[in-house]
């Protein structure tokens, strides 16, 4: 049995280097408006300012030009592996680091996300639970992460919940308030009993009520990552590879968003759990931030929620949410059958033959072009 005490300072500065060599080699797969978002929302983390709060922009300025600099010398570098109690462990293998941590309020998450980046994060266990056969742990206080952050993220039957990304994500949202989400996104906070337009400008007065808004939809954002534990439409690693081998393009962009649908639609996934539980607050929620691609794939849903507002009927909402799984089943086909013939001869004829024949049939190249996946 290992003795060696675990060094958190010597864990933590192992797993932000890597989250530093990731970034560097892939900043460039964002775009210049979602990259200096991005940026802010990571200086705001480093400095300890909570998501509401706008940072001075000379120091903002200066520490993006610091971490452009640091990225020009880490650029081309490979991730290190982990040093945990003497043993030298793979970075993206987060099981065998957290066997390791075990014991700790510790959680190290790893895993490669849109465009095949490696993403990295340590933080403090706020709570750990069993939910539907899977385990969620709800991390709090994070202490190493990189500049991709989401909500939530699943590893087999783990499903990780990170309460700073789902506070930031909401608040972005508000800050942005678009015209497209606004009716939406004020329906969902009047449901928590809060005024849109008075967290928006008196957030520090009402930042206790918007964290229990943010930890109670992060609780039912869990259904999505069951849900994606239960879509069985792609066999055996098939996603996985469309993804991989199509990184950075738009046929990755669309199969990502297409298994998304299927996850939000199909039987014991989000919008199932939202209407089993009448939860008219994240109906709201799901609304206000389905972004284009979504809003074109599966045309019904924002339409519905928003009738649903004047009329709340949830008959009508399970007529849509049946209707998105029956066409997310059929886009998931017709993406797989096109993919798999074509990829025999060659994968870049593979990802050619989809956008042809599976994604500008639909109309949506324009769109998909305007949106960038990171």
């Amino acid at each position: 049995m290992n003795s060696m005490p675990l060094d958190i300072t010597s864990l933590k500065n192992q797993v932000q280097l890597n989250c530093h060599i990731s970034d560097a080699n892939y900043s460039g797969t964002f775009s210049l408006c979602m990259l200096l978002l991005r940026l802010r929302n990571l200086y705001k983390w480093e400095v300890d300012m909570p998501p509401w709060q706008e940072p001075h922009q000379g120091d903002l300025l200066q520490w993006v030009e610091d971490r452009e600099n640091m990225w020009l010398d880490l650029e081309g570098r490979s991730p290190e592996p982990l040093m945990v109690e003497g043993e030298n462990l793979d970075s993206l293998e987060p099981s065998q680091v957290n066997a390791l941590l075990a014991g700790s309020d510790l959680h190290y998450g790893a895993g490669l996300v849109t465009g095949m980046k490696p993403s990295y994060f340590l933080g403090r266990v706020a709570r750990k639970h069993e939910q539907e056969g899977m385990t969620v742990c709800i991390v709090d206080q994070e202490l190493a992460r990189d500049i991709f952050s989401v909500p939530l993220m699943r590893q087999g039957n783990l499903i990780i919940g990170r309460r700073r990304s789902m506070a930031t994500l909401l608040w972005d949202e508000i800050l942005e308030l678009r015209a497209s989400s606004a009716r939406a996104l004020a329906f969902a906070f009047d449901c928590h009993g809060i005024n849109l337009h008075r967290l928006r400008r008196q957030p520090g007065s009402y930042q206790d009520g918007f964290l229990r808004v943010c930890d109670a939809e992060l609780q039912t954002w869990v259904y999505h990552e069951i849900g994606e534990s239960l879509v069985d439409v792609f066999p055996g690693d098939l996603w996985q590879r469309i993804v991989s081998e199509q990184a950075g393009t738009l046929v990755e962009f669309f199969a990502r968003t297409v298994r998304d649908i299927l996850a939000d639609t199909c039987r014991g996934g989000l919008l199932d759990h939202v209407i089993k539980e009448r939860r008219s607050s994240s109906l709201g929620f799901y609304a206000a931030l389905t972004r284009p691609l979504s809003r074109i794939l599966y045309p019904e849903i924002v339409p519905a929620v928003q009738d649903f507002m004047q009329n709340p009927r949830w008959e009508k909402i399970e007529e849509v949410r049946t209707a998105g799984y029956k066409r997310g089943r059929e886009l998931a086909l017709n993406l797989m059958d096109v993919y798999e013939h074509c990829r025999q001869e060659d994968q870049e004829r593979a990802g050619n033959q989809v956008m042809d024949r599976v994604i500008r049939p639909l109309g949506i190249v324009d769109s998909l072009e305007d949106e960038n996946p990171a």
